[in-house]
């Protein structure tokens, strides 16, 4: 990787840093695939703050996430959540209904800049990151849209449940 010292995350502490990089990264977009919105990533004070700026920049950002657990981060009360609910605009979720698509077993995040992490378990922060990789960044898009195309949308995170 050319920005970040490691291409391999194996630690949370690298998952945040490279999280927060690919935010700060993004130009207009942003795609997240997640099992129930990771704790200890995409509630960790740097991401959050990197999505807040990202997402208050004023230039049509649109951040898609896709949950495949849509339930327990909304009965953990995940800050995302809470966060996105002030800007619907910006914030769309939706959770995956097909089986094949459920047993899916990672999780990734990534960037209309090249920027992407891959975590192949879902689960864990372990994976491999790029910064500049749009290739590899595109591929991962083209594979979240025909999942999300398939995909309920999550309205009981909408303010009003509408």
């Amino acid at each position: 990787m050319k920005t970040l010292p490691f291409t391999a995350i194996e630690s949370c502490d690298d998952a945040v840093a490279v999280t927060t990089a690919i935010v700060q990264s993004a130009r207009r977009a942003l795609w997240i695939y997640s099992r129930e919105l990771d704790p200890g990533l995409l509630d960790a004070p740097g991401v959050l703050e990197a999505l807040r700026r990202f997402a208050t920049a004023g230039r049509d950002n649109a951040v898609r996430i896709l949950l495949q657990d849509a339930e327990t981060p909304h009965r953990r009360h995940a800050p995302l959540i809470a966060f996105a609910q002030r800007l619907p605009s910006v914030f769309s979720f939706r959770e995956v209904l097909d089986p094949v698509d459920r047993a899916y077993p990672s999780a990734f995040l990534c960037n209309d800049a090249g920027g992407f992490y891959f975590r192949g378990l879902g689960h864990r922060f372990d994976g491999e990151a790029d910064l500049q990789a749009s290739g590899r960044a595109r591929q991962l898009r083209e594979g979240f849209d025909r999942v999300w195309e398939r995909s309920r949308p999550v309205t009981e995170y909408r303010s009003l449940g509408i």
